[in-house]
């Protein structure tokens, strides 16, 4: 049966439209797969980054140990790549510094302080124009080849081949040719009862039993 002209011409635009929804839905389905990917793919990029991020962390605080492999030991220079006369530079990309501030010193004035940690310690140091200008050791762990350091007797500082005592603002220092640059502080009168100055001799006598209870490290003036 003929139909109408118009009748075909409505079908015609009917089926050109039933086609192009088919078309549309097939776009859109294509375009949540493409989101799809995409979103999956950033998650992946993300978790690689986070990955990287967590093993760049581990490796940098590795690599941060301030040189210490094994037991810490003290030396005439410092602990480690902690050295009197280092750039705080390198020491910040060797050692884990814990705090980098002003505080007040024992003379009372302000003074730049690094907080290091090394071997699960933390570790003074003073800095004067960029540089380690001194560190303080607080505790026994760090020693030197030979042994030496807080909790030392006196008497063995006092032993030692020219060795010599000189008042400090807090406290009365020992001083050995054999450890240019460390000074070993003890807590007592800064002169002899008789006044005038510390012997070896004289301060071991009546302070021989005396500990160690601070080392400094100091550049050596040999």
């Amino acid at each position: 049966m003929r139909m109408p002209g118009d009748v075909r011409h409505l079908l015609a635009v009917t089926l050109v439209l039933i086609a192009c929804i088919g078309c549309r839905r097939s776009e859109d389905a294509g375009l949540n797969a493409d989101s799809s990917i995409f979103q999956e793919a950033g998650s992946t990029r993300d978790s690689i980054v986070r990955d990287d991020t967590g093993a760049s962390d581990t490796a940098r605080d590795a690599s941060r140990d301030c040189g210490i492999d094994g037991t810490p030991l003290l030396a005439d220079e410092g602990i480690g790549e902690l050295k009197q006369g280092r750039p705080v530079v390198e020491v910040t990309a060797l050692c884990e510094v814990m705090s980098d501030s002003q505080q007040r010193g024992a003379e009372g004035m302000m003074e730049r302080v690094l907080v290091v940690r090394i071997a699960d310690e933390l570790v003074r140091a003073v800095v004067a124009g960029d540089r380690i200008f001194r560190i303080e050791i607080n505790t026994p762990r760090f020693r030197t080849p030979d042994s030496l350091g807080v909790d030392t007797p006196l008497k063995r500082i006092a032993a030692m081949r020219g060795a010599q005592f000189a008042p400090g603002e807090d406290g009365v220092y020992g001083f050995s040719p054999s450890h240019c640059g460390l000074s070993f502080r003890f807590a007592l009168p800064l002169r002899p009862p008789a006044g005038g100055q510390w012997t070896a001799a004289s301060i071991s006598q009546r302070h021989g039993d005396a500990a160690v209870n601070r080392v400094i490290v100091i550049a050596c003036t040999r």
